[in-house]
């Protein structure tokens, strides 16, 4: 006896020695991420199973047994017996879907066992299952609402399909997203129990912009229903001028975040030199005279903006006068002999572009090649500046004496200061070089 005792020892000593030793629990483990639901007939609740063992790598099995009620019972899709069956898993995790098959409590108790027979503690899943609902709502109104007027309420229908014992519905209004007052017959019924028929026109008044979600829970004596309606409310910040097409302002667009602050700036498209003077409201009131303007986002911000301009300055000086050569043939002797002629033209070019065109007046004295040899015709001519340019049509004089005139009579939209040589717009004084005439 003494020598088995020792032999005993000896066996356990060596075995604690071993690589291949593995400490395993006696009974796995068996956890579901719930242990009880409430769903309506028809529909199937989803658990997940978890099953562990140390010193166990896998093929657990897992059983489902019905204790009160009637459903249908699948492990990772398979459907599985409901008396108690024991179904291998493939891992330690699976999910299980248990759909009721009749209205009343559903009782399922589940367990877990291992290769050599271990089982885990049960686990009982309560499941209660209502009768599916029987009435049907819907909420719908304007998706997308831009600039609502200062005061404005948005009508929200609430149509409600199903029967009713006395006609009426009972109806709890009440904000998810967003934040305002829900309306009703012109008082406020947020949260509050309303009496409606089946085609019912709520009001929603927004408090601040963005996303809006109002819900409506409809029930009768027996049964309940929702609905939802979805809208966001949006400040589209648009900004006018008295001058178009040569700068754009940044800041501009739709917005939908409360508080926000934006700033308006005037931003120059290339080779314009506007700045702002002012910003005013749609009434002309002054707003800032700062370069930028800045305001926060709300319900009730000021959407339509006006920038006022400061009188910019452009300068107008004549480029140098490019030589022309037209080459051509003429008979002589009987054969063609190249002959060359010269024409000659300038232009006038502008620091920054144009915000309006200018008309200038002078004979054209040119070339007309479509005669061999070619002459020279004289005719009057009006090369313009055109807005958005910073160079004017050319000026042709074969014999490059230009005598160029601008006329107040051709261009009536501007004021003409004869001392100082400038025309001015509204928005533009632009210097005028000495080597022409204003008239």
């Amino acid at each position: 006896m003494k020598q088995i005792i020792i032999a005993a020892l000896l066996f356990i000593s060596v075995g604690c020695t071993s690589s291949e030793y593995r400490i395993v629990e006696p009974r796995p483990t068996l956890a579901l991420s719930k242990n009880s639901a409430n769903c309506e007939l028809g529909q199937a609740v989803n658990i997940t199973l978890t099953v562990d063992q140390e010193g166990v790598d896998g093929n657990f099995s897992i059983s489902a047994f019905i204790r009160q009620g009637k459903a249908q019972i699948s492990i990772e899709g398979r459907e599985v017996q409901t008396t108690g069956q024991w179904v291998t898993l493939d891992g330690k995790t699976a999910r299980m879907d248990i759909t009721p098959k009749t209205v009343g409590e559903l009782a399922v108790t589940i367990q877990a066992k291992v290769p050599s027979g271990e089982t885990s503690d049960r686990h009982d899943l309560a499941i209660t299952v209502t009768a599916p609902s029987q009435i049907a709502a819907e909420a719908t109104c304007e998706a997308k609402i831009i600039n609502l007027e200062h005061g404005a309420k948005i009508p929200v229908q609430l149509r409600i399909d199903g029967k009713s014992p006395d006609g009426k519905f009972m109806v709890i209004p009440s904000i998810s997203q967003g934040q305002g007052k829900i309306f009703l017959e012109g008082n406020i019924v947020n949260d509050a129990k309303c009496p409606v028929n089946e085609d019912t026109t709520f009001e929603y008044f927004p408090e601040v912009i963005g996303e809006q979600i109002l819900e409506f829970q409809v029930a009768t004596d027996h049964t309940t229903a929702k609905a939802r309606a979805y809208m966001d409310i949006v400040r589209n910040i648009s900004v006018a001028s008295d001058v178009e097409g040569c700068f754009t302002i940044e800041g501009t667009g739709e917005y939908n975040t409360e508080g926000k602050e934006i700033t308006l700036a005037l931003v120059n498209d290339e080779l314009y030199n506007f700045e702002a003077a002012g910003w005013y409201d749609a009434s002309g009131n002054l707003l800032s005279q700062e370069e930028t303007y800045s305001l926060k986002l709300s319900a009730d911000c000021i959407t339509d903006i006006k920038v006022g301009l400061k009188q910019r300055t452009v300068t107008i000086t004549r480029r140098g006068i490019e030589q022309m050569e037209f080459q051509y043939l003429i008979m002589q002797n009987g054969r063609p002999v190249p002959k060359v002629a010269y024409d000659y033209r300038m232009q006038y070019s502008a620091d920054y572009k144009a915000s309006e065109p200018i008309k200038f007046y002078y004979e054209e004295y040119r070339l007309d090649k479509s005669k061999i040899p070619p002459p020279a015709v004289k005719k009057s001519a009006a090369p313009v500046l055109h807005k958005g340019a910073t160079k004017s049509g050319y000026f042709w004089r074969y014999d490059k004496k230009y005598i160029v005139y601008l006329r107040a009579s051709d261009n009536p939209g501007f004021k003409f200061n004869f001392k100082k040589r400038y025309i001015e717009s509204e928005t533009t004084k632009y210097y005028i070089p000495t080597d022409i005439t204003m008239q």
